[in-house]
């Protein structure tokens, strides 16, 4: 017996044939998509234990964020104000403080709020890497999202020595990979060449021939220092540190890549790895002056290239849909128009980020023998119709407002925008006790009108362990690019 029944969608498949069915039913069974096909007079009067009506409305695969942070959730409005260099400087403050001053339930309130937030904006899979994974997890698995999750190994921003990291790192994947009926599932995620000490590098090389099967996920090239960086392990630059310790290859995500190269980018698509895009963070705290995100160069040479939302609590935006929108119009700002189709874009939040996690055999289109992850989002509406060329809609004019309902594993977690399977209020409740207890604790000046960081010298609130790792790090860079 079907056990969900989807019919007179608009059905955006995302499949090989890029099909999109005008008036189609989707049925769900043991939660994998037992058919996808155009809606029969029958299924206006189903037998299945669950139906949905979606006349109108459109039907498209569940939105996956390649790359995020979520600890700090609960920050959300303190940073927006900040430029670049002062915003870097505060968060590591906070990666410091927060933990010994605010305790397990301060994340414990954060994870659970961008779980809800995730699910209500129609992300039904994210690709995390966090200082407490722990409780990302958990908080995922229990909401019935679908999530990766890797502890974030980076010794020049956390005091731990690298063997505790390594350490926690595999205990985290023994107990949490491939949990939650496989919802939940680990990946080795190091901070970077501008976070990792040579020996952070050579524990994590251990750990991925350990585990061959998990996606290995880090930054690249988001610092103008990143050549430096690598150089005092050893390297050339960062993508030659990745491949003398084997970890550049088709398993491998790359982010942010702002200050990669035309031949860096050649590199990466030859290694078949895949890179995670994120454009509102840096457009709007800025960078630096180099060049922007090297789109071209990735798409001439074949990389596959997806979106995330990185922080989303530092720009006060959970939408992944709009920050396509926002990667689009960027490239095209920078470098002309056309540098996404709409079809191609939307297919950066199913089935190219799917393939980049590895999940593509499970989810990312809507088609029989997968996982039952797919959103409804409303566009029978004066704001959206009429409408030809649907994929430009969605990617020009639909926003998480317009979404209704959440399926995940055949699971309705949300069905016109009432949330199932987690107690908003008590989270919410949660977030506002937790949120009152940072800026009491934290020394942040906090209104309506705005935010101010606390003024205690930064030198006081912060582990001078890591700092010194990377001063030393920096130092060795240097020697070996200019004496050796």
């Amino acid at each position: 017996m079907t056990d969900l029944l989807i019919h007179d969608a608009v059905v955006v498949t995302v499949n090989q044939e890029n099909q999109i069915l005008k008036n189609g039913s989707i049925r769900v069974t043991d939660g994998t998509i037992s058919s996808v096909e155009s809606t029969e007079p029958a299924d206006r009067d189903p037998t299945a234990e669950r139906v949905i009506d979606a006349s109108g409305k459109v039907v498209i695969p569940g939105l996956i964020d390649a790359h995020r942070h979520t600890d700090f959730t609960l920050v959300q409005g303190l940073f927006s104000e900040l430029d670049g260099s002062e915003l870097l400087k505060e968060a590591f403050a906070l990666y410091h403080t927060a933990e010994p001053m605010l305790g397990e339930s301060f994340f414990e309130a954060a994870w659970q709020l961008a779980c809800l937030r995730q699910l209500t904006h129609g992300v039904t899979t994210v690709n995390a890497m966090d200082f407490t994974p722990e409780l990302g997890a958990e908080a995922i698995g229990e909401s019935g999202l679908r999530g990766v999750i890797g502890p974030e190994l980076a010794d020049f921003v956390n005091p731990a020595p690298a063997a505790e990291q390594l350490a926690d790192a595999r205990r985290f994947i023994e107990t949490y990979h491939d949990t939650y009926d496989g919802r939940v599932t680990a990946s080795i995620a190091p901070g970077g060449e501008a976070g990792c000490s040579r020996k952070l590098w050579e524990g994590v090389a251990e750990l991925r021939a350990d585990y061959p099967d998990l996606r290995l996920h880090t930054h690249l090239y988001d610092s103008a220092e990143a050549d430096t960086m690598a150089a005092g392990s050893g390297a050339d630059d960062p993508l030659d540190l990745l491949d003398r310790f084997g970890l550049l290859d088709e398993r491998t995500l790359l982010t942010h890549l702002l200050h990669a190269d035309r031949d860096d980018a050649r590199r990466i698509a030859d290694a078949g790895a895949h890179v995670l895009h994120c454009p509102t963070v840096y457009s709007y705290f800025q960078a630096g002056k180099r060049t922007w995100f090297p789109l071209p160069a990735l798409q001439e040479y074949g990389a596959n290239v997806v979106i995330g939302l990185d922080d989303p609590f530092w720009f006060d935006s959970w939408d992944l849909i709009q920050e396509a929108k926002h990667a689009r119009l960027l490239s095209n700002f920078e470098y002309g128009a056309q540098q996404w189709s709409s079809y191609d874009l939307l297919k950066t939040l199913t089935i190219d980020a799917a393939r980049a996690l590895g999940l593509d055999d499970h989810v990312g289109s809507l088609e029989p023998g997968k996982r039952a992850d797919f959103i409804v989002a409303d566009v029978n509406t004066p704001r959206h119709k009429p409408y030809s060329n649907l994929p430009s809609v969605l990617m020009n004019s639909v926003t998480a407002g317009d979404i209704e309902t959440v399926v995940v594993d055949g699971e309705v977690l949300m069905e016109e925008r009432s949330v199932e399977s987690m107690d908003v209020e008590s989270v919410r409740a949660a977030a506002t006790r937790e949120r009152e207890r940072l800026q009491t604790h934290t020394g942040w000046e906090t209104s309506l009108a705005g935010s101010a960081p606390p003024e205690k010298s930064i030198l006081r609130r912060v582990s001078t362990r890591p700092l010194l790792r990377a001063m030393k790090q920096y130092g060795r860079g240097v020697v070996n690019q200019h004496f050796w």
